[in-house]
């Protein structure tokens, strides 16, 4: 049986066997907020001030580390605006809407539609409407950065969000990683928020799979608790994570988060010996994966942002209670 701490251990050796060195952002965040000039500087563009780990290192990993930080720079305030922005009705409930061409064919105000939804159309249709809620929520707040970056050029001010969303475009604008595919701030973070929320609703439907016979309070816990163990999944590389979700049979071929976990997959297992049980991750998936030349990782922008996918957690954590998932995935098995 996996232990709980195995997968971060085997995860991060199979990075170095890959030939990946990882990159901390971490002190890297804190010395712009200590000196938000550092923004500016042609340091944060190079590593940050690492040494490379070969002389051949690739634009992309330079590009990477300084792309990934201004990123999780950003996120701090994209966290506290998901949460002031989250539209709740008079019970503190998530208030959905119906996501435009759903193939489900429900209605977020038909509650007798939902309940008499099988569990698999339920689930995908209530993974749709959320991605759609947050996509809003992140499209308004890169409004407000915008118009904060804006105001300051008007203005001749500058302050630290507006001047991590300038060094932002400008550096994607020159991306040999992300320009030809016209990605930006936008185009990133909705990217990143629907991977966060499938992983999220992933571990809170493997826990009726792996544990039957809980109660609704009980599988609530288990998710909860078992979040940290999926969390090193957030630290690795994007080559290794897409890896170990192939592998593990929790991605979908159209890589879109509307699909529900598929009862064959393999990528969360239970360990029993754990206190009061945990779902973890099973280290057997993972394959070291490098993209040739490339010897950097920093893990997930999001990662770094103190309470972001936690945040994730809890929305789907609320609506797995609302719509009983847990027992809806129990009684379909």
């Amino acid at each position: 049986m996996a232990r709980s701490n195995d997968f971060a251990l085997t995860y991060l050796a199979a990075h170095e066997e890959a030939g990946m060195a990882r990159v901390n952002l971490a002190p890297i965040l804190h010395r712009i907020t200590e000196d938000p000039n550092y923004l500016f500087t042609e340091e944060l563009q190079g590593l940050a001030g690492h040494c490379p780990a070969h002389a051949d290192t690739r634009k992309e990993d330079y590009e990477k580390v300084a792309i990934n930080t201004l990123l999780a720079f950003l996120y701090n305030d994209l966290r506290d605006h998901i949460t002031n922005r989250m539209p709740l009705d008079a019970g503190g409930h998530l208030l959905l809407c119906n996501p435009p061409d759903s193939p489900h064919g429900l209605d977020v105000a038909d509650a007798a539609g939902l309940d008499a939804a099988p569990a698999e159309t339920l689930i995908g249709f209530l993974r749709d409407s959320v991605c759609h809620l947050l996509d809003a929520i992140i499209k308004d707040w890169a409004i407000k950065v915008t118009l904060e970056e804006e105001r300051c050029r008007a203005e001749g001010a500058i302050t630290p969000l507006a001047a991590a969303s300038f060094v932002l475009a400008n550096t994607l604008e020159a991306s040999v990683l992300h320009a030809p595919s016209g990605y930006d701030m936008l185009s990133i973070t909705k990217t990143g928020s629907h991977t966060a929320l499938h992983v999220c609703w992933n571990l809170c439907e493997s826990a009726p799979m792996l544990k039957p016979g809980l109660t609704l309070a009980e599988y609530d816990d288990l998710s909860r608790r078992s979040l940290k163990q999926v969390l090193p999944l957030a630290m690795g590389s994007l080559g290794m994570l897409c890896q170990f979700m192939g592998a593990g049979h929790i991605e979908a071929d159209d890589h879109q988060a509307i699909h529900p976990l598929p009862r064959h997959q393999t990528a969360f297992v239970y360990d029993t010996e754990a206190p009061g049980g945990m779902i973890v991750l099973n280290s057997d998936l993972i394959e070291p994966t490098a993209q040739p030349g490339e010897r950097h990782y920093t893990g997930c922008p999001a990662f770094y942002a103190n309470g972001l996918i936690n945040l994730y957690m809890e929305i789907v954590l609320s609506l797995a209670a609302r719509y009983d998932i847990y027992g809806r995935v129990l009684r379909a098995g």
